[in-house]
Formats: structure tokens, C-alpha cells, sequence
């Protein structure tokens, strides 16, 4: 290659790299795999070294990737969260431990191997034994201040034991159960789902609203302490994280050989498949902590760590039919049907296309044959369709324009991607999942009803609706296959036990669009009965919740509005009145605790505890928890860098209370 072929080849590289370091920190999208992004990484930090004159030091090589946003608050690491060198080769595993070995003349070499999470690297301050910050990695200088957003996440221990100033770095993920109970959501709501685990953290940690971080429920692992705990070795900086009720990376032993450690990888490589949580490869680091320093670092990455990544596990087959699924909610969902191939330790039969739009962009027919691929997603996903094999007289495949399941014709809502049946009320596909949802687990708990039996009283003709459910008797029961005397007098006792549920499960069995659990508690703690909400306006929906601390959509009090403005859905709910259901919320009259009639405010940053919990402490005494200071207001609760709020109560003479003074006025009334 000739110095100016080196030129303009290095000016590409650096040109994409750039393009999807942007798309990758700055809006959490993948446009390439991670074995295509590192091989051009490779290749533009091969052509720097062999024609070092057109080093520069604006190159991707020479920094770390950016996800810093306009939105948080900017922190400069105490020590620099730089990159990890990485590989996809055993050799050049083996090659960097001889490496080491030269550097370390006639000294052990000690390695711990841990599991690459696939997430978003962190850093946890702890000072005297509390959270005071957690930061991004950012430009590996500076990163963004994410603190509120990390204190929703439970494996992040928010107090540890009283002591030094401590930093824990780790790694923010979603686990798989997670990842696919966010995008079942976001389906059923008509929007796009999220592409993988990695991007959707990234997307999470760097949202304006602590409560929707909350209900993604992100994890975190920590793999590295740092500060005047520190130990001499890492082993021990990881053991003592544990006891300290840090949940760690999963580690190797300590290694001696490069042999130990390409057994370490072998073993992963696998092994990860059946994990609940993605990862992509093993880091190894030099256990020893003085040889790590003295080993130092070059202008980009630690020579004390590598990073071995597993390719990508993918496999070609072929679309043998495009179906359509109905969910509860209406909307229809494409799924290739593909020939069995086994991939990543399982047979996959079926993969996600999310939505329409999706196969148009892929432009996948029936027939095709395409490259799927298992990374970092439950449902295999198409990568590409091989057009070169595609069979003479393929036609492009039509969105079906009527419902599978009852034939109604289909409707995008607003700006919706989604084709959705409206047939919410005679639908069968729509009707069967709305039962499914009712009685499971998350919302009115049935015992020993499925989907199975569901889809059984729906062909005899015995339910349509959920009130249905609470009118069966045990000899109708038994008289279905595999039913018995027993078994029908067991579930219709377990039905009449979920009478008494409390209202949040039944308004979230009710399967009203974008009301969730959490918003399902919400509204049950705000009001006295399900019939408050019949006629109630959706701007009052929302200050209703406000005035209690709490916080509703627009969209969401949109969507209630809707579902109870409709008179067959409020006929439903006054049968399951009529048959005994509890349609009784928090709002209802009740004993009067300790803080009855005092109104709290919560401002700046908790320490002890998060706003959600403070508030549910108040509750749970009869108190009231509002969003906003006024002349009723009979403290306020002021934590670090409190503002405006705090202000406006001193002005007012409200009594201001610290988070101690705040505990032991809770603990006395407890």
C-alpha cells in the first residue's frame, strides 16, 4: 500500500468510526456488529503504526468513545475510566501474557478472568460509607452525573459500612427477563422495541425520569475498587466487595498461565448461552495491584487488562412463512417461522421482526434465506437476507390489511408503527390474552388458571369477559377434559379468593393501555373506588396524582380517560362489583395513623432513602406526601443541594426538617 492509498484509507476508517461512535454513545444504536466495528478499529491502529506520520491526535485510537449528554451535570473522573484493549484471538491472549512476562522479569504472574457484561461501565463514589455519586464513563475524563438514576437500581448498595472514601467501578445491564418484559410492554403499546440489552442501559441510564428507570429494572456488577480500601490484590478487592454487599462480575480463580486462561475463555464461550444476563467475552487482569501500577498504561488503554471477545454467534436458514400475533392490547405482531437451525446451544425455530416497517426495511420474504444472529436479544433476529439465494418469483411481502384472528381490518393509531385490531370487545386473540393477563401472576394472581384453561372456558363457550370468570361453578369446571371434581373445586375457590385482592391488581389486570403496575399503584392509593375514575378528566387525573406526590403521563391519563369513557368496559367492572370484587383503593376512609394531617415536601438529594420510599413512609402513617410547597405544607424535608423548594418554605415558615430529624420523627410514630 502506498503512502497516499495509507492516507486516504486511514481518513475513511477514522470517518466511519467516528459516524458509529456517535450513533453507539450518543443515541444508544448499533449500525454495525461489535466483530465489524473492532476489525475497522484494527485495521486503522495497524495503518497508524505502519505509517506513523499520519498519527493525529483527533483519531478514534487515541481516546475513549463519548456518551456524554447536554442533560446531567458533568464530573471529572478522580482516575481516568479508560478503554480496554480487546481481542478476538487466543494467540494474542497468549501473546500479552508473554508480554507481561517480559515487562515483570523473573517475578509470578497472577490473572483473574471475569465475565465481559455486556452494559455500561459506571463509577460509584461512596463517601463515609453512603453513595454520594455515580458518574458515566463519558470521555473516560469526564462523565455524566447519573446518581438519581442509579439509586432506582436495587443491586446498588446505597449505604455500606461507615469509612474511607471509597470508588467501585462495575457494570450497568439489563438482564434478559428485563429486557424482554420492556419491549412486551412497549409492543403492546404500540411503539418500537429496543434493539438490544447494551443500547437499551445506555438509553435508560441517560432519561430524564428516575421512575421510569426504576421500572426497567437495570442491574450492576461491580469489578474493581478503588481508593484507600484498595487490598494488594484484586482477588481480595473482589472478595471484599461481596462482603461488603456489592454483587461482583463472575470471576475466575486466580490463573498463572496463559493455558489456565484460554481454558477460562473456552469455558464461557458456551456456558454464557445459559446465563440470565448477556455477555460477550472475558477480561483478564493482573491480580496484583503494585504490578498493575508498575505496568502503567499507554496513551489509550492499561497494559494490565485485555478484554477477549467471542464472535458473534449466527446462523443461515430460511423464512419458511411470515405469521401474524394478536396481543391484548390489539396490536399485531410480525414473526418469521424459520427452518430449525440449531445457534448459540439452542434450536431456533422462530425470530423477531418487531413490526412492519421492519420487514420492509429488510425487504424478507417467504422463501428468503437469512443470516440470524442470538446476540444480546431472547428472539434471534434477522441480520440480512441473503438476496443473491432468493428464488426466482419471490414477491414482496404485504402487511396483512385484516385481523388473523377475527378479521376486523387494521389501523395504525396516531404515529404509532403498530398495526392494531380495534376489535378489542369480540376479538378472540385480544380476548384470550386480556384473560391471560387478569389472572396472572402480576395482576390478580389465579392460582391454577393458565392460558391453557383460559383458551378451554373461551371454546365452551363458558367466558368472555373477566366478571365471567367470578360466575363459574365447580360442576360446569368438571366437566372439562383433565378437570376433575377436585381441580374445578380447587380453582373456583382460588377465583373467589382474588375477590379480595387490592384494587392496583385489579385496574392492572383491566389491561388498560400504558398502565402498568407501578401506575396501577398509584391510582389505587389515590383513590377511594375504580368509580372515581369513570367521569374524572385527564388534566385531573394528573394533578389528582400530583397533589400526592406521584406522577401520571399525559398519554397515560389520555388512555384511561378512553378505556372508561367506554360503556361496555365500565359495565364489567360494576358486575365484578356486583359479584364481590374489591373496587376499593388507598383513598378510602381508614384509621388515622400518626401523621394524620400533616403534609410533607421532599427536595433535593436523599441520602438515606429515595423519594418513593420517604413518601410510603408518610403514607403508611397517615400522612400525606405532596410534589409542591404551599401554606398547608407542615414540613419539608430537605436533603443535598436542596433549591427553590426549600426557599419557598422558609419564606412560608414551614418547619424544616433534616433526613435524621425526618427518621426519628417516622421511627416515633412507627
Amino acid at each position: 500500500m502506498t503512502a497516499d492509498q495509507a492516507r486516504r484509507r486511514i481518513d475513511e476508517l477514522r470517518s466511519l468510526i467516528r459516524e458509529y461512535d456517535a450513533a453507539y454513545y450518543g443515541r444508544g444504536e448499533s449500525p454495525v456488529s461489535d466483530f465489524a466495528y473492532d476489525a475497522l478499529y484494527r485495521e486503522l491502529a495497524d495503518l497508524e503504526t505502519a505509517f506513523p506520520g499520519f498519527a493525529s491526535d483527533d483519531s478514534p485510537t487515541r481516546r475513549v468513545g463519548n456518551d456524554l449528554t447536554k442533560n446531567f451535570p458533568k464530573v471529572r473522573h478522580a482516575a481516568p475510566m479508560m478503554s480496554i484493549d480487546n481481542t478476538y484471538s487466543e494467540d494474542e491472549v497468549r501473546q500479552w501474557v508473554e508480554r507481561l512476562a517480559k515487562l515483570l522479569p523473573g517475578r509470578e504472574l497472577e490473572c483473574i478472568g471475569e465475565l465481559k457484561m455486556d452494559g455500561v461501565a459506571v463509577s460509584l463514589l461512596y463517601e463515609n460509607g453512603r453513595l454520594a455519586r455515580a458518574v458515566t464513563r463519558g470521555d473516560g475524563v469526564t462523565g455524566d452525573d447519573v446518581t438519581a438514576n442509579v439509586r432506582t437500581i436495587r443491586s446498588v448498595p446505597l449505604s455500606v459500612a461507615p469509612g474511607e472514601t471509597f470508588e467501585v467501578r462495575g457494570e450497568i445491564y439489563l438482564t434478559f427477563a428485563a429486557f424482554q418484559k420492556l419491549n412486551d410492554r412497549l409492543a403492546e403499546e404500540g411503539e418500537k422495541p429496543m434493539q438490544n440489552p447494551r443500547n437499551t442501559t445506555a438509553g435508560t441510564l441517560k432519561l430524564q425520569d428516575s421512575a421510569e428507570v426504576s421500572r426497567r429494572a437495570l442491574s450492576f456488577a461491580a469489578y474493581y475498587l478503588l481508593g484507600a480500601a484498595s487490598l494488594p490484590t484484586h482477588a481480595e478487592n473482589l472478595a471484599a466487595l461481596e462482603r461488603s454487599g456489592f454483587p461482583t462480575v463472575r470471576h475466575s480463580a486466580v490463573m498463572r498461565t496463559a493455558g489456565e486462561i484460554t481454558a477460562f475463555c473456552d469455558q464461557w464461550r458456551d456456558g454464557r448461552h445459559a446465563l440470565a444476563f448477556p455477555v460477550d467475552g472475558i477480561v483478564v487482569k493482573v491480580n496484583r495491584v503494585d504490578q498493575q501500577r508498575e505496568l502503567g498504561a499507554t496513551a489509550k488503554s492499561p497494559r494490565w487488562v485485555i478484554a477477549y471477545k467471542y464472535q458473534p454467534a449466527t446462523a443461515v436458514t430460511r423464512i419458511a412463512a411470515i405469521d401474524a400475533q394478536v396481543g391484548r392490547t390489539g396490536v399485531v405482531t410480525p414473526v418469521a417461522r424459520l427452518d430449525p437451525v440449531p445457534l448459540a446451544g439452542t434450536t431456533i425455530r422462530n425470530a423477531t421482526l418487531h413490526n412492519y416497517d421492519e420487514i420492509e426495511r429488510l425487504d424478507a420474504r417467504e422463501n428468503d434465506r437469512v443470516e440470524i444472529e442470538k446476540s444480546g436479544e431472547i428472539i434471534p433476529k434477522i441480520l440480512r437476507v441473503l438476496t443473491e439465494s432468493r428464488p426466482a418469483g419471490s414477491v414482496r411481502f404485504a402487511p396483512p390489511a385484516a385481523c388473523p384472528s377475527c378479521g376486523s381490518r387494521l389501523e395504525r393509531i396516531g404515529g404509532e408503527v403498530a398495526l392494531r385490531c380495534i376489535n378489542s370487545s369480540s376479538c378472540p386473540a385480544q380476548i384470550l390474552a386480556a384473560l391471560t393477563h387478569f389472572v396472572s401472576r402480576e395482576a390478580m394472581n389465579i392460582d391454577g388458571v393458565g392460558p391453557a384453561l383460559i383458551r378451554q372456558l373461551l371454546d365452551a363457550g363458558m367466558v368472555r369477559t373477566a366478571a365471567d370468570l367470578f360466575r363459574l361453578d365447580a360442576r360446569r369446571l368438571a366437566a372439562l377434559e383433565r378437570m376433575g371434581d377436585t381441580s374445578a373445586a380447587n380453582t373456583v375457590a382460588a377465583i373467589a379468593g382474588a375477590k379480595s385482592r387490592p384494587l392496583d391488581r385489579l385496574i392492572n389486570g383491566l389491561g388498560i393501555r400504558l398502565i402498568g403496575a407501578q401506575a396501577s399503584k398509584d391510582l389505587a392509593r389515590v383513590y377511594a373506588d375504580i368509580a372515581d375514575l369513570y367521569d374524572r378528566p385527564a388534566e385531573r387525573i394528573i394533578d389528582d396524582l400530583h397533589e400526592a406526590g406521584l406522577k401520571i403521563g399525559p398519554n397515560m391519563a389520555a388512555s384511561l380517560r378512553a378505556w372508561f369513557g367506554r360503556p361496555e368496559n365500565r359495565a364489567v367492572v360494576e358486575e365484578l362489583r356486583a359479584l364481590g370484587v374489591n373496587l376499593s383503593g388507598g383513598g378510602a376512609a381508614r384509621a388515622p395513623g400518626s401523621l394524620a394531617g400533616r403534609t410533607f415536601v421532599f427536595t433535593g438529594a436523599l441520602t438515606r432513602f429515595s423519594r418513593d420510599e420517604a413518601q410510603r413512609m408518610v403514607e403508611i402513617l397517615g400522612g400525606r406526601a405532596s410534589g409542591s410547597v404551599s401554606k398547608k405544607t407542615s414540613y419539608i424535608v430537605a436533603g443535598e443541594a436542596a433549591g427553590s423548594k426549600l426557599d419557598k418554605a422558609r419564606a412560608l415558615g414551614v418547619t424544616v426538617l433534616s433526613e435524621e430529624q425526618f427518621l426519628t420523627l417516622v421511627s416515633a410514630g412507627a
